[in-house]
């Protein structure tokens, strides 16, 4: 996809309700697909015809609904809660939306990812404390060596990664919620210190939007999206973490695994991504420095030794 304004296209016609040409811009449709209540599949079928330069179909209703969004009033509700909407074609949003079945609207307290290398680190919600300890440890070293660390600010390894990111540096987070429901509640302090720190809480949920389940795929998708690849630090067989992982596949990325006891439950997702041939194995941050070529020389640590955990 391309969602430069000069590549952008501005005039399909609705094939039941002609729009005045000023309406017909990637920035409404992404507004749209945030706050309209349209299905999944007919978002990503109305962003490829508008990108094609193909008639949009709409019902009238739909069409009525598109219309009747106002923009700015959007842009002044981020704005009286200290953040700004980020839509295709606005500055800072190069890139971000190419890799979507279809562009989003972002809601951003903070700044956008920086560009640069950036990997997704996630993990159980209940990780062992060994598991917890590492994502923390590791991320903070990663972000020495200039990787952005990014995560989905859910409890456990996330939550361990955003912190050790910090110690030296920013870490953005997606949301599965609106930015008037941090979820979990007791991350609101980490999320104002990300956002203090030069980095940033982004969502692709409307203000009010609860943490409801189906969100987190959403959030999966965009971690998968916007990484390099992903570093996955425990996780059950069926969870989030396998979801990205799995997604991240989907998009030809890169996937590390960290390996465990194959007793331990929370070692069943990347010993299975190990089995299958899907990971490489990361034993340290070493191994996913040097798989990117981009060892600079911490000394060699094994997984349990000094800095690691």
């Amino acid at each position: 996809m391309h969602n430069r304004r000069s590549s952008l296209p501005t005039s399909p016609l609705f094939s039941r309700k002609n729009l005045a040409l000023s309406h017909l811009d990637p920035a409404r449709l992404a507004l749209a697909f945030a706050v309209l209540p349209w299905l999944e599949r007919e978002k990503a079928r109305l962003w490829e015809a508008f990108q094609n330069g193909e008639p949009v179909i709409l019902s009238e209703k739909a069409a009525s609904q598109l219309e009747a969004l106002d923009l700015l009033q959007y842009r002044d509700e981020a704005t009286a809660r200290k953040a700004r909407l980020v839509l295709p074609g606005d500055e800072g949003s190069e890139g971000l939306f190419e890799p979507l079945p279809y562009a989003v609207a972002l809601w951003v307290r903070g700044t956008l990812p920086q560009p640069g290398l950036r990997i997704a680190v996630v993990g159980s919600r209940t990780p062992s404390l060994m598991g917890r300890e590492r994502a923390r440890n590791w991320s903070r070293q990663l972000t020495e060596h200039g990787v952005k660390v990014i995560s989905g600010l859910a409890r456990g390894i996330d939550g361990a990664a955003h912190a050790g990111a910090l110690e030296v540096g920013p870490t953005w987070g997606i949301m599965g919620s609106g930015l008037d429901h941090p979820y979990p509640k007791e991350h609101s302090r980490l999320m104002d210190r990300m956002v203090e720190s030069g980095g940033g809480v982004i969502t692709p949920f409307p203000p009010d939007a609860l943490p409801q389940k189906w969100h987190f795929p959403r959030r999966n998708l965009l971690l998968a999206a916007w990484s390099r690849g992903v570093l996955v630090i425990e996780a059950k067989l069926r969870s989030g973490s396998l979801v990205t992982a799995k997604l991240a596949l989907d998009q030809g990325k890169e996937l590390w695994v960290v390996p465990g006891n194959p007793e331990d439950p929370l070692s069943e997702g990347p010993n299975s991504l190990l089995r299958e041939g899907a990971a490489r194995i990361c034993r340290s941050p070493n191994d996913l420095l040097e798989d990117l070529d981009l060892m600079g020389g911490f000394p060699d640590q094994e997984v349990g030794g000094p800095g690691g955990t």
